[in-house]
């Protein structure tokens, strides 16, 4: 056992930097490593006694297989509810450490640990089927197997801490050599789904690069033709489960006074810094692209025009900081926020749809003096703008940052 935790601590390690321009690839290997450091603890603690230092590890254990969780909803993009992640495991430790304070510890810390286990395994083999297997992968079934071995065992595992007694001493993994077979299990489970997970990164990692082609030359955010394919497929997935999409239309505030006054390559490098900010302040589920010249878009699944006020906020503030030359003071953007609705109709129309709504919120914003946000839905009926072109109500309500 030790040997294997070992060598998945190692592989961790090196997972840690060769998966670090994936972010779940670097959640992965942060949570492999945990779970082989807890793993170590544990097969070195059973034999003291001190049941407080097998529910630590056991602790530590749980967290590792939390993180693998968390990997999972960043890789496909799913809500990630870390807080929720948080609260769960400050309870799982209070669980385990109280087990281990009662007069039978053993059954208690099995039972609890195993039961706390089973449920993150689960989660996450739901995640994966719903997400993962359907796609051309080889790491999504390999991940899928390592949690089905891993269940298997926790679940075994609480059938045996249910028929221990008060007094027993009896360890699922230690009992006696007739149970090799379920301590072999969880080991290849954990080793399956190191395998799996680094593939699922190293999928991604591939598939980035095979689209620089999609990506913008300046910014390195999606360009206008891959914004569009993001926009066509988030629009299906929501037409199939409803769930809120919303749009941030972006535009920075009298750029073209910082091209006249400075040039070009001044402008440019003014972009980058505010395409920077933007990819910086969004969510791993969030899809940032530049539009044309100027402005920006963001699509945040799983969002409604409330909450995409706290991305919107957050954009607001980065940019700010963000100097201009010659003592110009900051950089600023406008941002218009509108939410997807029921109107029928084709997918392509319905994403001309939500991006006119948020890009009229944004004009409205600037007629209001820029550096804000605006709700599309705030707005009624349209007024004409600086150029003599319709946009929206004067009346129209404003968020301030």
């Amino acid at each position: 056992m030790m040997v294997v935790f070992s060598s998945m601590l190692v592989m961790a390690a090196g997972l840690a930097v060769a998966l670090r321009a994936s972010e779940a690839g670097r959640i992965w290997a942060a949570g492999y490593a945990l779970v082989a450091g807890a793993g170590m603890a544990l097969a070195s603690t059973i034999g003291t006694g001190s049941y407080t230092l097998i529910a630590l590890a056991g602790w530590a254990f749980l967290l590792g297989r939390l993180a693998i969780f968390l990997g999972v909803r960043v890789y496909y993009g799913l809500p990630e509810r870390r807080t929720l992640l948080r609260v769960a495991a400050l309870l799982a430790l209070a669980v385990l450490l109280y087990a281990s304070q009662q007069h039978n510890a053993v059954a208690l810390l099995q039972l609890s640990g195993f039961g706390m286990l089973g449920t993150v395994s689960l989660l996450t083999l739901l995640s994966l089927l719903n997400s993962g297997v359907s796609q051309r992968s080889i790491g999504a079934p390999l991940a899928v197997l390592g949690c089905l071995l891993q269940l298997l065992t926790q679940a075994a595992g609480m059938v045996h801490a249910l028929g221990v007694d008060a007094s027993g001493q009896s360890l699922f993994f230690v009992a006696d050599s007739s149970r090799a077979l379920w301590v072999a299990l969880p080991l290849v489970g954990s080793l399956l789904g190191c395998f799996g997970c680094t593939l699922l990164a190293t999928e991604q990692i591939i598939a980035r690069n095979e689209s620089g082609a999609r990506l913008d030359a300046l910014t390195g955010l999606l360009n206008r033709g891959a914004l569009d394919q993001a926009a066509d497929a988030l629009i299906a997935r929501w037409q199939r489960g409803g769930e809120p999409l919303t749009c941030l239309a972006i535009d920075v505030d009298y750029f073209k006074q910082v091209n006249d006054s400075h040039g070009h390559h001044v402008g440019d490098a003014v972009l980058r810094q505010i395409a920077q900010a933007i990819d910086h302040s969004r969510r791993a589920s969030d899809v940032a692209g530049r539009y044309g010249g100027e402005e920006f878009c963001i699509l945040c699944p799983y969002t409604d025009e409330g909450q995409a006020c706290a991305l919107a906020n957050r954009i607001l503030r980065k940019v700010r900081a963000i100097d201009l030359p010659g003592r110009r003071g900051s950089a600023t953007v406008s941002i218009g926020v509108a939410q997807i609705d029921g109107a029928d109709g084709s997918r392509e129309a319905l994403w001309q749809g939500l991006f006119a709504a948020a890009d009229r919120a944004l004009y409205v914003a600037k007629q209001r003096g820029r550096d804000r946000l605006v709700l599309a839905s705030s707005l009624g009926m349209p007024v004409r703008d600086e150029d003599g072109d319709e946009d929206a109500d004067e009346d129209g309500a404003l968020q301030p940052a």
